[in-house]
């Protein structure tokens, strides 16, 4: 029996996973339990939570395989800091993370206990810990693997093959050139400051036209090869210390470009400064200049290895807009994104090629993204109990609902009724979709349901869209260019013309939605729930948004309670729980 210990740490979205005997067992980031968004430093909660959900100590692991190999690209990165000679803190920074990566068994043992005296650590290169968490996890014995994000031991892009039990890279697009800080100095031109907020940029973009992607010309070469270069003078990435605050912090970064920008694209939006038709253009032109680099790649590697199959992973992989164009704009006929593709992915994919290593055998292929904490009937009874002072008769109705057909049934005609509903079920989603057990689910048939839910919830961005979960056989008949399913929410597709006026609340101005596909084998609670909302109303599918407020998902039940009762959410279901507003 092996226990290998999978770490994404000193980095955001800092997560770890148990892989045991070459199946991943648990898998949880850290923000979801600190409740710091993003957290980034040594996961010392996941850690004790993967070890307490298969009943072992940290003596009992035998390796701890971490998402980052101080020797990768060495070379380029000595040559590139003798040319360049960038700012000393920019260095400094990045030595300060590398040691304290290298003393992570030291570090593990100081804040958990001592380790099996023959435990090793296994470096995985960035980019490949990537391609590990998607190609594995695939249905493909064949694939391309493509790795895109801002950076991971001093590279940003990557493609390969993976073929059987192995994963290889062929090619690298080294730091400083990056379509992940290309998208994300975009992100902080337009007003959005926070790490993560790319996702604001691209639901920003449908309202806007690419009208000014020509002057992307002078931001970044697109070339023959599938590679790219970004011009250096519009950006600070290069040469000033950029991102701080890596270790037990919300992550923090500086602008990445510089003033020089301005001359092409005018000053920068301020924060709270109101979104013009010009800010609206520049994210479509943004958006269009990312799909257009992507799809060079693609288009390039589809030729070279000939091979249908693609896996696609890093921090722009979740870029589902672009994703859910890939098979219409190259001659690939199959994609898989895994559920977690970015950072926190990696903890699970050095775990994936460390297995591999020792075993000389391919990990077993997960198939679910519901990898995290799951909580009981009686521990949430015992939740609700402890919470009666809050919960007053006058206001709220406690009831349990042992069976299961009832419950889903008595919540669909809640839905249909347009009640806002606070669904927490099962295991925690890995990754940063809520898949149907963290959910704030409702009507999408509501025109003016996105509206409601920002007023009584989420509190947030009115050009933000909220997403459908469809029952799978349903799908192809709803969506345009329904290839195959997407059970992690990781492709935008168009809605078909004539459905677009029945579900006006999960429909994006630009007539598209980012689905999530369900089967009763992946979630058979959801299901039944979907299932019996389309018996009441002839609609397959259901509004499905992440259950939190300005914060990370929920993690547990107490959690939960507090979101729904400092919010106007009307019903809470916990398992077999269920919390009405009276």
């Amino acid at each position: 029996m092996t226990y290998i210990l999978g770490l994404n740490c000193f980095h955001a979205d800092s997560s770890a996973c148990l892989l045991k005997d070459g199946k991943i067992l648990i898998a949880i980031e850290e923000e979801r339990i600190n409740r710091i968004k993003h957290w980034a430093g040594l996961p010392i909660l996941s850690i004790k939570k993967c070890l307490e959900s298969e009943g072992i100590n940290i003596d009992n692991v035998d390796y701890v395989a971490i998402n980052q190999n101080p020797t990768a690209n060495i070379l380029k990165k000595i040559k590139y800091t003798f040319l360049s000679k960038p700012n000393f803190n920019f260095y400094f920074e990045k030595l300060s993370n590398k040691i304290k990566r290298q003393n992570i068994l030291k570090l593990i043992e100081l804040r958990i206990g001592k380790l099996n005296k023959n435990c090793k650590l296994i470096n995985v290169e960035h980019h490949l810990s990537h391609v590990a968490s998607s190609y594995y996890d695939s249905h493909y014995d064949k694939s391309v693997n493509l790795s895109v994000d801002g950076f991971g031991d001093f590279a940003s892009t990557t493609w390969g093959i993976g073929n059987k039990n192995k994963v290889t890279i062929d090619n690298k697009i080294l730091f400083p050139h990056s379509l992940g800080i290309l998208y994300e100095a975009f992100t902080q031109f337009l007003g959005f400051l926070n790490y993560g907020d790319e996702y604001k940029l691209m639901g920003l973009s449908a309202l806007g036209k690419d009208s000014e992607i020509n002057k992307f010309d002078k931001i970044i070469t697109l070339k023959n090869n599938g590679e790219f270069q970004l011009n250096l003078e519009y950006f600070n990435h290069h040469k000033k210390k950029i991102s701080y605050s890596w270790d037990n912090a919300h992550p923090v970064t500086n602008y990445l470009f510089n003033n020089k920008i301005n001359s092409i694209f005018g000053l920068p939006r301020k924060e709270n400064e109101p979104l013009t038709d010009y800010h609206k253009n520049i994210a479509a032109s943004v958006q269009k200049i990312y799909e257009n680099a992507l799809f060079n790649i693609l288009n390039f590697t589809h030729k070279k290895y000939k091979i249908n199959n693609l896996t696609l992973s890093g921090g722009c992989a979740q870029n589902s807009l672009a994703n859910g164009k890939i098979l219409n704009h190259t001659k690939f006929t199959s994609l898989f994104v895994p559920s977690n593709a970015g950072d926190g992915g990696g903890s699970v994919g050095a775990a994936y090629i460390a297995w591999e290593r020792i075993s000389k055998l391919k990990p077993a292929r997960n198939m679910t993204a519901y990898l995290g904490i799951s909580y009981t009937n009686s521990y949430i009874g015992n939740v609700i109990e402890q919470s009666k002072i809050k919960l007053n008769k006058n206001d709220f109705t406690i009831s349990f609902v042992e069976d299961e057909e009832k419950l889903c049934l008595n919540i669909a005609k809640e839905i249909s009724n347009q009640k806002v509903i606070g669904w927490f079920q099962g295991k925690m989603e890995w990754g940063p979709r809520a898949l149907g057990n963290r959910s704030i689910i409702s009507d999408p048939r509501n025109k003016d349901i996105k509206n409601i839910i920002n007023i009584k919830i989420k509190r947030r961005e009115s050009f933000r869209p909220f997403a459908p979960s469809i029952l799978f056989e349903e799908a192809n008949s709803w969506f345009k260019n329904f290839f195959d399913e997407d059970n992690y929410m990781t492709r935008v597709l168009e809605f078909k013309e004539e459905k677009k006026s029945i579900v006006p609340g999960v429909v994006h101005l630009d007539g598209t939605g980012r689905l999530q596909t369900v089967k009763q084998e992946d979630n058979p609670r959801y299901y039944k729930l979907i299932k019996q909302f389309n018996g009441i109303t002839n609609v397959p599918m259901i509004l499905n948004t992440s259950f939190n407020e300005n914060e990370p998902i929920v993690c547990k039940p107490e959690e939960a309670l507090d979101c729904f009762l400092r919010t106007k959410m009307d019903i809470l279901v916990m398992e077999n729980w269920i919390i009405k507003r009276n």
